[in-house]
């Protein structure tokens, strides 16, 4: 039987190996209107178990320091949500699958972002067949703003008011939001487009415009923003897997099965 500890340290030395060989793709810092740059990279901030139900963010959900027209667009003010007390990570992000899984995970995503658009049409929905629906895997998906793309702004809004008519509804508007990124990122009335996806997945248009209009979940979007600088979010898509560490690009899926796979076969062996 291996010596505790030894077990976690063999899984972050693959974690390790896969990154650097992998060839990871992610939408940097600062980058405005490319969709990205090869390259990988890790950090070790914020990689506790960060989906305990008592955590919260040391300075408040706030970005400190606007760095862009995304994020100073996210900064207007916003109507009164939960208190900062009752904002926890169990009240941020959409979860799959079931807190009792012996690996969870924490997406964050800008949908600005075109790796985090090749990752979720590519590789996001295999992972869930494989390992989410079967209870190996809790997924916590948290999509962001970046400050690359201001545009991201009402669209994640958009999301945000799907979802709290169900999370069906969210999976589908992202799926929208994905497929017809080039349109909005690049059009002059994004919120226009952002009415088009909640209509075309069938949302209860009047609670929808009510919700955008209003700004009734932005504080969501301002909070999951200021959760992923908390952590030290530099790149998208970033994986948190919890007790691991990070994953910074969209790594093919085979890259991620060899991770998640050679994790089970460890934490199986570390069992008496």
């Amino acid at each position: 039987m291996d010596q505790p500890g030894i077990v976690m340290n063999r899984i972050r030395l693959l974690l390790v190996v896969l990154v650097a060989f992998g060839a990871a793709a992610a939408c940097s810092p600062n980058e405005s209107g490319r969709d990205g740059e090869l390259g990988a990279s890790l950090t070790t901030r914020g990689a506790g178990d960060l989906l305990s139900t008592g955590f919260s963010p040391s300075e408040g959900f706030s970005p400190s320091e606007p760095g862009g027209l995304g994020l100073a667009q996210l900064m207007r003010p916003a109507p009164v949500g939960p208190t900062l007390e009752q904002q926890t990570i169990d009240s941020l992000g959409v979860d799959f699958g079931t807190p009792e899984a012996p690996l969870r995970l924490i997406e964050f995503f800008d949908y600005g972002c075109g790796f985090c658009r090749v990752f979720h049409q590519d590789t996001r929905e295999p992972l869930h067949e494989q390992y989410v629906d079967p209870g190996q895997l809790y997924w916590k998906s948290v999509p962001f703003i970046t400050g690359n793309w201001e545009s991201s702004v009402p669209v994640s809004l958009a999301a945000e008011c799907a979802r709290d008519q169900g999370r069906g509804y969210f999976e589908a508007i992202t799926d929208l939001i994905f497929a017809r990124q080039g349109d909005w990122k690049s059009a002059s009335a994004p919120e226009e487009l952002a009415e088009g996806f909640a209509e075309e997945v069938g949302l209860d248009m009047e609670r929808y415009r009510t919700c955008f209009a209003n700004d009734e979940l932005l504080w969501r979007v301002q909070a999951q923003t200021a959760f992923a600088e908390e952590v030290g979010v530099e790149g998208t898509p970033t994986f948190l897997v919890i007790g691991i560490g990070p994953i910074v690009g969209a790594l093919p899926l085979e890259r991620f099965q060899q991770l998640f796979d050679t994790t089970f076969v460890l934490l199986a062996a570390e069992q008496p």
